[in-house]
């Protein structure tokens, strides 16, 4: 549109945040999905599942079983803060642990990643702040 993106919700209005919030998490999921996939290639590792979520005091977490939660709000950031929180928790995958290891391989996957973490200290409540369910 004239000041920026429009997102065309058909449908009552009712369903309106629904729709929108359905919206949100499916692209989400494939953005998330992409990233993961790229950061599993290169760290040569596998996930068993890819989970979208709610939390709102986490983005993202990863289980000793290889599974990956993300908050869908990831989709609101910039991609580069959604391609570094894939790029941690796959880390995860080869490093239980914030140790020095999970940071070098953080590095290799995401060199960037320090931009990324200071624009979510800075921003990420807000985020946070954006309805769900």
């Amino acid at each position: 549109g004239p000041g920026g993106t429009e997102l065309h919700v058909p449908g009552e209005r009712a369903h309106l945040p629904r729709r929108v919030g359905d919206w949100l998490r499916r692209e989400a999921r494939s953005d998330l999905e992409d990233a993961v996939a790229r950061h599993c290639a290169a760290a040569g590792c596998r996930h068993t599942a890819l989970r979208i979520g709610d939390a709102r005091t986490r983005w993202g977490s990863c289980t000793a079983k290889g599974v990956l939660t993300f908050s869908w709000r990831l989709v609101l950031a910039p991609p580069s803060v959604l391609d570094y929180l894939a790029a941690h928790e796959v880390a995860h995958l080869r490093e239980m642990n914030h140790g020095p290891g999970f940071w070098r391989l953080v590095a290799e996957l995401d060199p960037d990643f320090d931009a990324a973490r200071r624009w979510l200290k800075r921003n990420g409540a807000g985020l946070h702040a954006v309805g769900g369910s």
